[in-house]
């Protein structure tokens, strides 16, 4: 799904134990659901829903799951992500680890693009690893209230309208812009109140009222024009974005 990214979700019984193993490369994961107990030499740690941890490679540990079980979102960190997180301060030889409501969130909205299947599931995936990154990193976001969007982060959201529907790669987002990539995430949610990817998703849906303009075209045609799956796809999301199906939008217009 993310290119050179592993992104799995790990689904752990009630009641049960992993013994002592390691893995062979690092790994974050983030608890979306259940709690357990891990033990990485002689610490002991209390993981529960919205609980985020680096685990370097090669690092023996062992986990007791609870009555409730576990199920994890686990991925391989990019070299460019760990040289973020070092940057940040964050001692990732110590197993770095930390719970805020916001990886909860984050998770449930990662959930929902993994189990989505369109061509914007990628980018809005790799849009939220990388807010869960920067989040990681910075546990606090200070206030941005009354202040512009730098002319980077513009041209960013420019290139999403000038690109609509398509769904641009986090990447080539970063390139536009001329940062990195977990920097342009973090950015574009503090100045525009959303993610990259949902952003991304509001002008398909938006591009996709215009066309309901055209009486020509059926609302099948619309929803392949705008890249959704299927009829029943677009009238999902366009009931999310405005509150009303196609076939009501265009009834209004008409």
């Amino acid at each position: 799904m993310i290119p050179d990214t592993e992104l799995r979700v790990r689904s752990y019984q009630p009641q049960t134990c992993m013994p002592p193993h390691l893995h062979q490369e690092a790994s974050i994961s983030l608890v979306v659901r259940g709690a357990f107990v891990e033990r990485i030499g002689r610490c002991e740690r209390d993981y529960a829903r919205g609980h985020i941890a680096y685990l370097p490679p090669a690092v023996v540990h062992a986990q007791a799951f609870g009555r409730a079980g576990a199920r994890q979102i686990i991925f391989t960190p990019q070299p460019a992500w760990l040289e973020y997180l070092a940057d940040c301060k964050l001692r990732l030889d110590e197993s770095p680890h930390g719970r805020s409501p916001l990886f909860c969130a984050l998770g449930e909205r990662l959930l929902q693009e993994m189990a989505t299947e369109d061509r914007f599931s990628a980018v809005a995936s790799e849009g939220l690893i990388l807010e869960i990154i920067a989040a990681f990193a910075r546990s606090s976001v200070p206030a941005v209230a009354g202040l512009k969007p730098p002319a980077w982060l513009c041209a960013a959201r420019d290139f999403l309208h000038e690109t609509a529907p398509a769904a641009p790669s986090m990447r080539r987002l970063a390139q536009v812009a001329g940062r990195h990539e977990i920097h342009l995430a973090r950015e574009f949610r503090r100045f525009f109140g959303t993610s990259v990817g949902l952003y991304a998703r509001r002008l398909r849906s938006e591009h996709a009222a215009q066309l309901l303009r055209r009486p020509h075209l059926s609302i099948s045609d619309v929803a392949l024009e705008c890249g959704f799956s299927s009829h029943s796809h677009l009238c999902r999301e366009f009931r999310a974005h405005f509150g009303v199906t196609p076939s009501q939008l265009r009834r209004g217009i008409q």
